[in-house]
């Protein structure tokens, strides 16, 4: 009887956790959030008035996207399939955040340019695999859209805390009313592999067979929060931990042109505390002299060959620091649990994700990263803005890739 009502108490704790957590917080309204992309010196509300014209919601609430004719696009494209060069697509993790993978597509779709190649991690994973399936993207909108702050609530099923919060089972159910049931690796329109994560020995584990609602279901077990998948003898977990942007896996299925999308929250750079001497708190370490005089080496002492070179790039940092640190402090006011769990996993990612974008061609982030946490689910038209946004001012910098690769090609052949 003991062991049933400690059972209800953490299930009371659980829920109120959750209440208290980002599944509720629901931020302004599209026009007049301002958000700054992490790679353009551009706010949101910015590139709102730029693509004014071009991007619009109808009544029914679809997603306009209006470009001008581009013939110099079209004509690469038409040589691109003369010699069978394929575009690939890596989408990348980030939970919530990946919502606005659907507007970098539907901007592609704008400009007719075809995705040949998609491989995904997390929630990369199910926008990937669902358009892979062949949903089209106004199905795409309508599961962005369709989970709001009260449907949210009702995909989690608590479980007592095994091996996760949730078992996730409520989410397969959903996933599968959008076009995942009973489909196969077979039975897709465009290839596909989905990134996870073997939990007992951190291996990479890349899904391209079998049937799709499994790949992606360990694909999204976010750990901590999910329950883990068994995978025949495996146990799999969120992709992100081992691989957030699966480029390589695109490069390795064939694309000669690879287009990653980036939903990193956080600079993959970090700073150095360590306790000063005359307060005893911790301090950040700004340069490597403060660095100095705190392991007690002689202040005096100069730069030498090897260090002189790394010391502005410390300097350089040091505002990026700054304000980080008062961004963690704000959020850890009296954490909750998903908080931590949220906080930790775009940190834990953000070390890993520069190395995973080596090889891509082009790099899109979507506006509005920054104040979207794991699951503000109820942003999503907010986020899909902000993917068709940065996916059109990318478009010039496809245009040029794809001038170089074909430029490439003619030398070699």
């Amino acid at each position: 009887m003991s062991k049933n009502i400690f059972k209800i108490i953490l299930l009371f704790i659980l829920l109120f956790c959750l209440s208290n957590s980002a599944f509720f917080v629901y931020a302004a309204a599209i026009s007049t959030k301002k958000i700054e992309n992490t790679t353009i010196d551009l706010t949101y509300a910015d590139m709102e008035a730029r693509f004014a014209d071009n991007v619009f919601i109808t009544k029914d609430d679809e997603f306009k996207v209006m470009v001008e004719k581009d013939l110099e696009l079209e004509d690469l494209l038409a040589q691109y399939k003369k010699k069978g060069l394929k575009i690939g697509l890596a989408l990348g993790g980030g939970s919530a955040r990946g919502l606005a993978h659907v507007g970098v597509i539907l901007a592609l779709e704008a400009y007719n340019i075809p995705i040949d190649i998609i491989a995904g991690t997390s929630i990369g994973s199910v926008i990937g695999g669902l358009y892979a399936s062949g949903a089209t993207i106004e199905q795409l909108e309508e599961v962005a859209l369709s989970i709001k702050k009260s449907k949210t609530l009702f995909l989690i099923d608590p479980v007592f805390p095994h091996s996760g919060l949730i078992s996730g089972d409520r989410i397969e159910k959903m996933l599968n009313q959008f076009a995942l049931k009973d489909k196969t690796f077979d039975d897709l329109k465009i290839p596909f592999a989905a990134v996870a994560t073997e939990i007992e020995n951190g291996a990479e584990v890349i899904i391209n067979q079998g049937k799709l609602i499994d790949a992606v279901r360990a694909s999204i077990s976010i750990p901590g929060i999910f329950t883990p998948v068994k995978y025949q003898d495996y146990y799999l977990v969120d992709g992100g931990i081992v691989n957030p942007v699966p480029v390589d896996v695109v490069q390795m299925m064939g694309a000669d042109i690879i287009i990653a999308v980036n939903l990193a929250k956080i600079s993959p750079y970090t700073s150095i505390l360590m306790i000063d001497k005359e307060t005893g708190h911790l301090k950040e370490v700004e340069n490597l002299e403060d660095l100095r005089i705190n392991i007690g080496e002689n202040p005096k002492f100069k730069d030498t060959k090897d260090t002189e070179e790394i010391t502005p790039l410390v300097d350089e940092e040091k505002g990026f620091f700054k304000q980080t640190i008062e961004q963690v402090k704000s959020k850890f006011e009296g954490p909750n649990l998903i908080e931590i769990i949220n906080q930790s996993t775009d940190i834990m990612g953000a070390k890993i994700t520069d190395q995973s974008l080596e090889g891509a061609d082009v790099v899109i982030v979507p506006f509005g990263m920054k104040e979207i946490n794991l699951f503000d689910f109820d942003e999503a038209e907010m986020l899909i803005k902000g993917g068709i946004m940065a996916g059109l001012i990318n478009i010039p910098e496809i245009k040029r890739v794809m001038k170089e690769k074909l430029r490439k090609k003619w030398i070699l052949w």
